[in-house]
């Protein structure tokens, strides 16, 4: 037996808010499915996501705070973080 995800993004409407609709899926071994998921919520732990919904786009979009800190590429998660706020903290002060 299989599991199967699927999953759509923008809107089949024409003319809709989007240019494209894509419908995709993904089919996984049942008997993989709960190691899978368990990777899942490893990563999700690492970045401290808890149960929140992971979307494609948030990882390709970029952000402006990561062209202004320098050497952002280079650094580990918790510096990253760190820069993040400081720089956010300064905007608003």
């Amino acid at each position: 037996m299989y599991l199967c995800y699927i999953d759509e993004s923008g809107t089949p409407d024409i003319p809709g808010n989007s240019s494209h609709y894509v419908l995709a899926g993904i089919s996984i071994p049942i008997e993989y499915w709960r190691r899978c998921d368990q990777q899942v919520d490893a990563i999700k732990d690492r970045y401290k996501l808890g149960n929140t919904e992971i979307h494609v786009a948030w990882i390709l979009r970029p952000y402006k705070e990561q062209r202004q800190i320098q050497n952002f590429i280079s650094m580990d998660y918790g510096q990253r973080r760190a820069e993040v706020e400081n720089l956010r903290n300064r905007e608003l002060l």
